[in-house]
C-alpha cells in the first residue's frame, strides 16, 4: 500500500442584490492557504488535521468555482447584445462584470502558483486525502477519494493499487458520499456497460444523461477559458472605446482564450481508455444505435446527423442516416444546443487560424505538453509568480 510522496477574505452571508449570488463562504481562508496547511500537517504525519484541512480546501475550491460560474451567467444575462456586436466584444464586457462580481465576493484575486493549479487540476489533494482517511481508519471515505484521484490519473499504478485494495476491503458502499458531482464520463461508462449487455433501454437512459452532462460541462469549460484567471503577465482588458488599438489588444489577449475554448471538446479523451475514436463521436455512436434499438428513430436520426458533422463521410453512419430517413415521414430537426457548440468550435478554429495561420494552429493542437488540465478547461503554462488567477 502506497501513500503519495512529496517531490484571505472576510466572511459574509446573504444574497447580493446586485449580482444575485450567495455571499456566504465556507471558510475565512482561501483554498490556497488551507491546502498549504494540509500539506504541512501531512509532512508531520498528523493525518486527522491533513484530512480536515484538505476537505476545507476542496470545499472552498468548489465554492469559488460555483460562484465564478454564477457571476458569469448573471453578467451574461445582463449584457446587452445586438446582432452587430461581435462575439469577443461581449466577452470583454462579461469578463469585466464577472471580475467585479468576484471581487465583491472574495476581495482581491488569489496569487496561485503553477503547482497549485496543477495539483487541483489533476485532483492530487484527493491522494493525500485518501491516505489520511486510511490512516484514521475510514476506509469508505478513503475509497471514494482514491476513486476521484484515479479517474484523473488512470496511468497511476500506485492509485490503481490503492483503489483495488479499498475495493476488496469495502463491502457496503451504500453510504458513500461523493465529493464531486456526476460527470458525463461516469454516465458514459455505465451506459456502455448496459450497451454491451444489450440492455438498450438502460443504455439510452445513461448515455442520454451523459450527453446532457457533456453539453453543460463544455459550456462551463468555455466560460472558464474566458474568465477566472489572467493567462498573461500584465494582462489588460481591451478598451472598447479605443478603436485604434483594440484589434492589437484583442489578438494578444484572446489568442490563448480561443485556443482553450477550442480544446474544451477534447478534454475527456484521457478519461476513457478503450475508445476507438474521440469521446463525443463515440458517445453519439453508442447512443444512436441504442435509440434505434428502443425504436426512437427521430432521436437516432438526430444523433447520426450530428455525428456526421464531426466525421463527415463516415460510410457506416451515412448508411445509418439513410436508413433512418427511409423510416421517417418527415426529416427531424437538429439537436440545436449540441450542434450550436460544434459550430461554435468551428468558429473558434477559424479565428485561431486567422490569428496564427492554419499550419501553425494544427502544429499547436498536436502539442499537448504545454497545457495543464484544469477543472473544466485548459490553462496554458503560467509564470507561477506573476499570474493572477481567480480560481
Amino acid at each position: 500500500f502506497l501513500s503519495y510522496e512529496f517531490t484571505s477574505t472576510s466572511q459574509s452571508s446573504g444574497i447580493n442584490a446586485e449580482y444575485g449570488v450567495d455571499l456566504s463562504l465556507p471558510s475565512k481562508e482561501s483554498y490556497l492557504d488551507l491546502y498549504q496547511e494540509s500539506l504541512a500537517h501531512y509532512r508531520d504525519k498528523d493525518y486527522p488535521k491533513t484530512q480536515l484541512y484538505t476537505e476545507l480546501a476542496l470545499a472552498d475550491k468548489r465554492y469559488r468555482d460555483t460562484m465564478l460560474l454564477k457571476c458569469y451567467k448573471r453578467c451574461s444575462d445582463n449584457t446587452q447584445k445586438s446582432s452587430q456586436q461581435l462575439f469577443f466584444l461581449s466577452l470583454v464586457t462579461e469578463e469585466k462584470c464577472t471580475r467585479k462580481c468576484m471581487k465583491k465576493l472574495f476581495g482581491q484575486p488569489l496569487q496561485l502558483p503553477l503547482w497549485v493549479i496543477k495539483d487541483f487540476g489533476s485532483r492530487r489533494p484527493y491522494s493525500f486525502l485518501q491516505y489520511s482517511y486510511y490512516q484514521i481508519g475510514d476506509l469508505l471515505s478513503a475509497y471514494e477519494a482514491a476513486l476521484v484521484n484515479y479517474k484523473y490519473n488512470q496511468d497511476s499504478e500506485m492509485m490503481k493499487g490503492n483503489v483495488d485494495f479499498y475495493g476488496k476491503k469495502v463491502t457496503d458502499r451504500s453510504s458513500m458520499i461523493p465529493h464531486e458531482p456526476l460527470q458525463s464520463v461516469d454516465e458514459f461508462k455505465v451506459g456502455v456497460t448496459a450497451y454491451n449487455n444489450m440492455d438498450y433501454t438502460l443504455a439510452t437512459q445513461h448515455l442520454n444523461s451523459s450527453l446532457n452532462l457533456y453539453i453543460e460541462e463544455i459550456k462551463n469549460c468555455k466560460i472558464l477559458c474566458a474568465v477566472g484567471y489572467d493567462e498573461f503577465e500584465g494582462k489588460k482588458l481591451p478598451d472598447l472605446n479605443d478603436t485604434n488599438t483594440f484589434q492589437d489588444q484583442f489578438v494578444k489577449l484572446y489568442h490563448k482564450v480561443m485556443e482553450c475554448r477550442y480544446r474544451c471538446i477534447g478534454r475527456f479523451e484521457k478519461k476513457v481508455d478503450y475508445l476507438s475514436e474521440d469521446f463525443l463521436p463515440s458517445l453519439l455512436n453508442y447512443l444512436q444505435f441504442s435509440a434505434f434499438q428502443t425504436n426512437d428513430l427521430v432521436f437516432a436520426y438526430q444523433l447520426a446527423a450530428t455525428y456526421l458533422t464531426l466525421n463527415p463521410g463516415d460510410q457506416t453512419m451515412t448508411k445509418n442516416l439513410k436508413f433512418f430517413t427511409s423510416r421517417l415521414e418527415d426529416t427531424p430537426g437538429v439537436l440545436t444546443t449540441l450542434c450550436g457548440l460544434i459550430e461554435e468550435n468551428a468558429l473558434d478554429m477559424e479565428v485561431l487560424s486567422a490569428i496564427v495561420g492554419k499550419k501553425e494552429m494544427r502544429k499547436r493542437l498536436k502539442d499537448k505538453q504545454n497545457y495543464v488540465l484544469g477543472d473544466m478547461g485548459l490553462v496554458s503554462e503560467l509564470n507561477p509568480d506573476k499570474n493572477v488567477l481567480w480560481r
